[in-house]
């Protein structure tokens, strides 16, 4: 890497057995083909309490996971000041005991945040053992690559 360029992670959280909690995951296979060691899976490559420690080595963290907004499914939601996640109301989905949002409250307080951090939520509406990806999540992956690359170019 050249040392004006930009040191990135792309972190994908979500379960493949679980429909539309699957999205997280889909988007960060898609981009380990073009950035192999810049794109992480959570409890595939990495835990959470693992990803805490490296984060502040990055310019750059954008976080992808599916969300309940209680809306409908396919909406793309994007937050750069965790406080206002939580002012949100959405909910990310988690199967792990402490949650996203605590992980990276967690981070703060460490001092290991990166520079930037950018969560991505995808509103998912099937999220049972076995289904399917929506149509509309589906579609909503398609529209968020290109916003993830916009941000690693910025």
């Amino acid at each position: 890497m050249k040392g004006n360029e930009k040191k990135f992670l792309i972190v994908g959280v979500g379960n493949l057995y679980r429909g539309d909690d699957s999205v997280g995951i889909l988007i960060a296979r898609y981009f380990r083909r073009c950035f192999k060691k810049s794109v992480k899976i959570v409890d595939i490559d990495i835990s959470f309490e693992e990803l805490i420690d490296i984060w502040g080595d990055f310019d750059l963290v954008i976080l992808v996971d599916a969300v309940h907004s209680g809306k409908g499914a396919g909406e793309i939601y994007r937050f750069e000041d965790i406080s206002e996640l939580l002012k949100s109301g959405l909910k990310l989905i988690s199967s792990h005991h402490v949650g996203i949002v605590e992980y990276i409250e967690l981070a703060k307080l460490l001092g290991s945040l990166p520079k930037r951090f950018i969560v991505y939520g995808i509103s998912g509406e099937n999220f049972e053992i076995g289904g399917f990806i929506s149509p509309n999540v589906k579609d909503a992956c398609r529209r968020l690559i290109p916003k993830i690359v916009a941000e690693v170019k910025a």
